[in-house]
């Protein structure tokens, strides 16, 4: 069995300073023992399975800071051999993330800042591991989108409103230029920061990378995956049929008469309605 550890150099002396020394300890016991300075909220959420999450606000000074603790612990098979066959043999899912963060960041794609991981392998097989990861700006952009909708906000009316449309496509592509695909690239994952007047540029992030591939073969089926999961949160917010075209116009860079941008709208929301069908299954009481 092997255990490893590392830690970005501008946070370790911070991390040491609030009782974390090694990361390891983050593997043995729950992090809101006592022991680490500071505030700890559980996260949880349906479909975490082994993960556990928690939000960990440092005191500072006079302001604080934000990261964001990823656990995983007695993970499925089936989650092994996925991890095994599209990302990684012998590390783990939290340096994955970690690693992808740092990778995605030195693309000028805005993700968390990347803190530190911890990992327990034993061979191929991951016994247990932990990311730290900043917190970004922002928030959900299904959460947001919905607020600004209730509001009336300018943002969400005219020029403002297509600018921001066009502005996340371009941050999706951008992303999808680096040769990664998201897998799980709902409307949640996407942090925006956005000026309810439409002043301020708006500022996208993007969040959650453990699942994040980079795929060899049949590159197109995954990147529609992507697209039909943001057309599937999208839908339920309040996107129009105008702003999901324009969206994939943008992204695509293409203009409204060509047939390759009505080719990639059949199929995504083909499969978005599958998506929407079977988080309606779901919902449904027992």
């Amino acid at each position: 069995m092997r255990q490893r550890e590392d830690v970005s150099e501008s946070w370790r002396a911070r991390l040491a300073e609030f009782g974390l020394d090694g990361l390891g300890q983050l593997l043995d016991q729950a992090p809101e023992s006592g022991r680490l300075v500071g505030r700890w909220l559980a996260l949880s959420k349906p479909g975490l399975g082994h993960r556990q999450r928690w939000r960990w606000q440092l005191p500072d000074g006079e302001a604080s800071a934000v990261i964001y603790v990823k656990r995983y612990a007695r993970t499925p098979l089936r989650e092994q051999w996925d991890r095994i066959r599209r990302q990684t043999l012998h590390r783990s899912r939290a340096w994955w993330e970690y690693r992808q963060a740092q990778r995605l960041a030195a693309a000028q794609i805005s993700v968390p800042n990347a803190i530190g991981f911890v990992e327990r392998m034993q061979g191929a097989w991951e016994q247990a591991s932990a990311v730290l990861l900043a917190a970004v700006p922002g928030d959900g952009l299904d959460r947001v989108w919905t607020r600004l909708e209730r509001q009336n906000a300018p943002l969400m009316r005219g020029i403002a409103r297509h600018d921001l449309t066009v502005r996340l496509a371009r941050f999706v592509a951008a992303f999808h230029q680096t040769g990664f695909c998201h897998r799980d690239l709902y409307l949640c994952h996407v942090f925006a920061d956005l000026d309810p007047d439409g002043v301020r540029p708006p500022r996208f992030s993007l969040i959650d990378l453990a699942r994040t591939y980079r795929p060899r073969w049949r590159r197109t089926r995954w990147l529609i995956k992507d697209l039909a999961q943001l057309d599937a949160s999208a839908r339920p917010v309040g996107a129009t049929r105008t702003d999901r075209w324009r969206f994939l116009l943008a992204y695509l860079g293409l203009e409204p008469r060509a047939a390759r941008a009505r080719w990639y709208a059949r199929r995504i929301v083909r499969k978005s309605d599958r998506i929407l069908r079977r988080e309606a299954r779901r919902s449904r009481p027992q």
